[in-house]
């Protein structure tokens, strides 16, 4: 019997666990949080993603906050953010007193394009979040960035997703205003929980140093607050984890890129499923794999049933529904299905196979060629 082929694991070798053992006993006899090790992970992290500077924070959504803030997002601002996204995206607008306008996601990439960035614009759009979704990065993201700045909007890159992703040897999160990530404990490295928020700008670094610790004045020697906020603190413990994964991302890329490899070449035996072709000047992190169905006769839910069960092998689908379904926007925007018809028609169509460091090229193999026969019992 085959092992149980999860969509996503954490991995920590023995020697990982060793080393944050060791380092956790200075932890324990000193600063809990927000302290040496800390800025040591912001530092590294900041040099691997090739921007000047990096503030970690709690979470990804918190970066994303953060992010609207120090652009000056105002009430009644708009921001275009693609549908293809996790709710976290639209509710740091939201809860910033923006207004999301929803767009179209480009099937090639799942990504925004420019086309659909020009579409979308207005006399209110104040900025643009640019999701990396799954780890893609869409081919236009240089030319998105250079239309944002003619325009005079903010561009904030939501690379969640996309650690070590890049276009034209540019670091997703080093292309935008800011860019935030999450370490949350499915995504490409992990700390459990937590996120970073990545830029080239002191300003822009200084107001979100200062936003983690509740809107202190940094500066000054007294406990003086200039602007309203909340704690976004991490603990030292998250950063020795972040460290830990962070001396291994280049392996893990490669592993993700290889694993991804065998299934497009597995999935290009059959007109029932289809990946996505990536530039040659793209090189994409994978956190998700995207599969589409092409065949309605091959329903996602009966697929991941008959791979569950006879192949213990799991997938799932980000996300169901698209952030303008979800019912907190529906109601707020009176929107309905139909809305974004491109986006939602292949949302409707893609799944995610399993995809971390411990599937081995074998593992890849059977996985690829379990799907292709599941397909074809369901076509019949």
């Amino acid at each position: 019997m085959h092992k149980h082929y999860k969509v996503a694991l954490p991995y920590f070798s023995e020697k990982d666990i060793s080393w944050i053992k060791e380092k956790v006993g200075v932890v324990l006899r000193g600063q809990l949080s927000t302290g040496p090790f800390v800025h040591e992970f912001e530092k590294q992290f900041a040099t691997f993603m090739g921007t000047k500077y990096a503030v970690c924070v709690n979470t990804c959504t918190s970066a994303l906050e953060i992010s609207l803030k120090v652009l000056g997002l105002k009430k009644g601002d708009e921001v275009i953010v693609p549908a293809e996204t996790f709710i976290a995206t639209g509710m740091a607008v939201t809860l910033n007193g923006g207004k999301v306008v929803f767009a179209e996601i480009d099937p090639t990439s799942f990504c925004l394009n420019l086309k659909e960035v020009k579409r979308r614009i207005s006399k209110k759009t104040r900025g643009v979040i640019l999701v990396h979704f799954g780890g893609y990065m869409s081919h236009e993201t240089i030319e998105i960035q250079k239309f944002c700045r003619q325009k005079g909007l903010f561009l904030i890159e939501d690379a969640a997703h996309a650690h070590g992703s890049s276009i034209d040897g540019k670091m997703a999160g080093s292309i935008g205003d800011t860019g935030c990530f999450s370490f949350f404990s499915t995504k490409i490295m992990t700390t459990g929980e937590g996120g970073m928020l990545t830029t080239n700008s002191k300003k822009i670094y200084d107001f979100a140093v200062a936003l983690r610790e509740r809107g202190r004045a940094l500066n000054s020697g007294k406990e003086l607050y200039s602007f309203e906020w909340r704690s976004c603190r991490v603990p030292e413990i998250s950063a020795l984890l972040g460290l830990n994964q962070l001396s291994h991302l280049n392996e893990s890329i490669r592993i993700r890129n290889k694993i991804t490899s065998i299934y497009n070449k597995e999935f290009r035996k059959t007109d029932a499923l289809t990946t996505l072709t990536v530039p040659s000047n793209v090189r994409n992190a994978y956190w998700k794999h995207i599969t589409i169905i092409n065949d309605k006769r091959i329903a996602r839910k009966k697929l991941a049933e008959i791979l569950k069960v006879r192949y213990r092998i799991d997938i799932n689908w980000a996300y169901d529904p698209p952030l303008h379904l979800q019912p907190v926007y529906r109601k707020m925007y009176r929107l309905r299905k139909g809305f974004l018809p491109v986006t939602e028609n292949i949302m409707e169509r893609h799944f995610h196979l399993p995809l971390h460091v411990g599937i081995s090229a074998n593992d890849a193999k059977y996985i690829a060629e379990s799907v292709l026969e599941a397909a074809e019992k369901i076509r019949g």
